[in-house]
């Protein structure tokens, strides 16, 4: 099967561009074809052995910025920053919009005469996906959460916009930048409307996202697919002998005075994401001031590891420096290999985002052989809840005698202990403490070596991308130009 991958976004650096790699690596392996089309502010960004891209240049925010041929003057625009651009969709000029919509046509246009897919395969219901509805071939198009945002926040924003122009105390100046806003966003509306009608089928990553896709466009259920994310195994795996002093030598610490990393811990907790509001790394700041100092009474020093980057960067890191938390290392982004050495010398892995699509990074950690505390929201309970029984998110007591529904931890409210970690609710950075010490005092539990076979049984690309192949057949045989 030739597939051609169509992101608006690089292929790195965020959860949906390691995903479309690990497909990619996954497709390759079963003997189908793969190109890409992709955002990118540099020509160095990672490839796939085997695979074929197709690059739309953009211009890196930094001094030193790479010069590329026919590079657009400022950066990719993303739902929010990502690790290497601060652009925005809600920052950038509706002009600009069209100009990376030229670009896109362009490339597409150029692999249909050279490539001929037979499918596309477009990441986000947005601008990008719906480009790829023009063109005479099935499209399938992978919600991935933040494009879902994207649209209701169009959807809330465009009526009070609205409300707004008809102050008539409005200057010139204020009456043209919210019409300037409102042609933009009534733009969005009637693009990511197109994707999702013309495509010939829909993947949503979670039953959250199923749910909230089937509100947003009513009537196109039928064509909606839930298919998990998967992770790669060849990325994240069990390692028995990562010897800590010589990994952690390897890395820089933006909190130490010789900005090295020490290993004098008793335990070990990690986060790895982009830094992002939704991520919820502020919770996490609030909840390590509070399970070093209980660690620390219990006669154990605890060291949490920070992975990642974004516009919250100095944000972060200033609270961090507020909170007084000398136990806690940024040690920026890291590719692949490096996290899988890190989450298996990790103790526990955290994830306490404020409203995660999937929750990719929940299935590395549990493939390295440790549980994970996430939140209670999004897509997260789909991956730890292996109980059988319902989780919810505001449970009260008249589920108490309902045998299809979960019982929270004995003595919280919304505290959740499964096979493969904790779920805990969302912006409660006591309730992630208390579960971090939990784990790393013994109180609670785990089976490692029964969380790394669920992962793989459930989770590793190699059998998921079995699914979304079948989908893509599907859709070729019964497309109809």
């Amino acid at each position: 099967m030739k597939i051609l991958e169509v992101t608006g976004f690089p292929n790195n650096g965020a959860g949906s561009g390691t995903l479309m790699t690990s497909q990619t690596i996954a497709f390759l392996k079963d003997g189908h074809e793969v190109h890409t089309i992709l955002s990118e502010n540099t020509t160095t960004f990672p490839k796939v052995e085997g695979s074929q891209y197709r690059l739309v240049a953009f211009t890196a925010d930094t001094k030193d910025h790479e010069v590329i041929d026919n590079q657009l003057p400022f950066n990719f625009p993303m739902f929010t920053t990502h690790t290497r651009s601060t652009e925005t969709f809600w920052n950038v000029k509706l002009e600009q919009i069209h100009s990376i919509e030229e670009k896109y046509r362009e490339a597409i246009s150029k692999e249909m005469e050279t490539y001929k897919p037979e499918v596309i395969h477009a990441q986000h219901n947005w601008i990008h996906a719906a480009i790829c509805t023009e063109f005479n071939v099935p499209v399938v198009v992978t919600i991935h959460g933040t494009d879902l945002m994207g649209y209701e926040r169009i959807l809330k924003e465009i009526p009070e916009i609205e409300a707004q122009l008809e102050n008539s105390s409005l200057s010139d100046a204020e009456r043209t930048s919210l019409n300037e806003t409102l042609e933009k966003y009534n733009y969005y509306k009637i693009r990511a409307e197109k994707s999702a009608k013309d495509s010939s089928a829909i993947i949503v990553i979670s039953q959250d996202q199923e749910n909230k896709f089937n509100t947003l466009f009513p009537g196109l259920s039928e064509k909606v697919h839930f298919i998990k994310n998967g992770y790669n195994t060849d990325y994240y795996h069990l390692i028995d002998d990562v010897d800590k002093d010589e990994f952690f030598s390897t890395l820089t610490s933006a909190n130490t005075p010789n900005n090295k990393v020490p290993t004098d811990y008793d335990k070990l907790v990690t986060f790895v994401g982009k830094f992002a509001d939704f991520k919820g790394i502020d919770v996490l700041l609030d909840s390590a001031k509070k399970y070093e100092a209980q660690m620390q009474q219990k006669g154990e020093k605890v060291m949490t590891v920070i992975v990642g980057s974004g516009a919250l960067d100095a944000q972060l890191k200033q609270q961090a420096k507020d909170l007084e938390l000398k136990n806690v290392h940024f040690v920026g982004l890291q590719t692949p290999d490096v996290i899988c050495k890190l989450q298996n010398l990790s103790d526990v892995s955290l994830v306490p985002s404020r409203n995660e699509p999937f929750g990719l990074v929940v299935v590395e950690g549990l493939a390295c052989g440790h549980p994970v505390i996430a939140t209670n929201g999004g897509g997260i309970p789909d991956i730890l809840n292996n109980t059988g029984k319902e989780i919810k998110k505001l449970y009260s007591q008249e589920y108490k005698n309902d045998e299809n529904v979960l019982d929270p931890d004995a003595g919280t409210t919304g505290t959740y202990t499964t096979d493969l970690g904790i779920l805990v609710p969302t912006d409660d950075a006591s309730s992630l403490a208390d579960a971090v010490v939990d784990v790393l005092d013994g109180t609670k539990t785990f089976d490692c070596e029964k969380i790394v076979d669920y992962a793989k049984n459930n989770y590793s690309q190699e059998k998921i991308n079995k699914d979304i192949a079948n989908l893509f057949k599907n859709c070729i045989d019964n497309y109809s130009k």
